[in-house]
């Protein structure tokens, strides 16, 4: 039954990532984007790496406040763990870099699998509850006139003595419908913001009181089917087994606020990288970027987020009134920098760990079947 489901979701995944190519694709002209890319000003390039590699290292950090009540453990170490498990993700179908990352921490550091694999769910709450607070800010206080009054701009080139022109349309159908876009946004600002105060009231009863929130929450399941809900109990025994960390009231504030930084930095490369292409997006614009982007890859999709990250991009920076053009060069190289350099450190660490692809590409079958 795993096995058909993974079967299920890989082929989901490549149809989802093939129909968003050809969408990102169709509408490509050659020329301009040529263009677009020739004159990209590649300098940004390092401050946006520089950046990328922050966030990700940040992460380690965070990941060691949460895993300390278990064992301490290096952040070099879970820094590793966290390069090959995005590196995974990239190469590796089922985005099995989410299960690489605590079994191979479980392995090194000799501690439980599904001890590790709870700090890996913390882990992941925190970012949805910060994505969820990002959003429901960003989306409640963005201003419905997005679009700039210029629909049409035009810079000339001069290229062996004949005048080439790059022209991007920014139609009127476009500037009509993004302010609608961003109201229907707003609305669901107020409902993320609250299931965001109700997660994080859960978080507080499940960690003050374990036993009492989670006999109460496996009393709501009894409409699920026993196998499903049996499924969820006992991610909710491995959730709880992570709130540890919440007996520290202090370390609980730092991972929330180190959470929040994570996701600062991770809007911060998208705003750099607009100096590049001469894109004027205030740093709001990058967070709505990032989160739309997040929002996307969250689906189903081939490994290394082909397609869905391009016309995710791309769309969201035309809510903004930035030229096709420059959208789809933009999206080609935030997606070549958020996901080349990553696979190639990610490889590097795992040459370090004296690790093979065979051997990471079946720990999920180290994680106990009803996580």
């Amino acid at each position: 039954m795993r096995l058909d489901k993974k079967k299920i979701l890989f082929i989901a995944g490549i149809l989802i990532s093939i129909i968003c190519s050809w969408l990102f694709a169709r509408k490509i002209e050659w020329s301009q984007l040529s263009v677009a890319l020739k004159d990209a000003k590649y300098i940004y390039i390092i401050p946006t790496l520089i950046l990328i590699f922050v966030s990700h290292y940040l992460r380690a950090v965070r990941w060691s406040a949460l895993i300390a009540p278990i064992k301490k453990v290096s952040v070099l170490n879970l820094f590793s763990a966290t390069m090959i498990g995005f590196m995974a993700n990239s190469v590796l179908p089922a985005r099995i870099g989410e299960i690489i990352r605590p079994v191979m921490v479980a392995k090194k550091e000799k501690v439980k699998v599904t001890a590790s694999f709870a700090t890996a769910v913390m882990e992941r709450s925190f970012d949805m509850l910060s994505i969820i607070i990002f959003a429901s800010l960003l989306f409640f206080f963005l201003p419905t006139d997005t679009l700039q009054d210029k629909s049409v701009s035009m810079i000339n080139h001069t290229e062996a003595s004949a005048e080439v022109v790059k022209v991007e349309y920014v139609t009127e159908e476009s500037k009509a419908e993004a302010p609608n876009t961003i109201k229907q946004l707003k609305k669901w600002s107020i409902v993320m913001a609250f299931f965001g105060v109700l997660a994080i009231t859960s978080l507080f009863l499940l960690s003050l009181y374990p036993k009492k929130a989670g006999a109460v929450f496996e009393k709501l399941l009894f409409l699920f089917p026993h196998h499903l809900k049996d499924k969820l109990v006992n991610l909710l025994h491995s959730f709880i087994s992570g709130l540890q960390v919440f007996d520290h009231k202090t370390k609980l504030l730092w991972i929330g606020v180190l959470s929040l930084v994570i996701w600062f930095f991770n809007a911060t490369p998208i705003y750099v990288l607009c100096y590049a292409f001469d894109i004027k997006l205030s740093f709001a614009g990058a967070c709505f970027v990032m989160v739309c982007l997040c929002l996307a890859i969250a689906l189903p999709q081939a490994p290394g987020f082909i397609g869905v990250f391009h016309i995710a991009v791309q769309k969201t920076l035309i809510i903004f009134g930035v030229g096709l053009s420059s959208a789809q060069s933009f999206a080609i190289i935030l997606w070549a920098l958020s996901v080349i350099p990553i696979t190639a450190v990610g490889l590097l660490f795992l040459w370090r760990e004296g690790m093979s692809f065979g051997e990471i590409s079946h720990y999920d079958e180290e994680v106990p079947e009803q996580l």
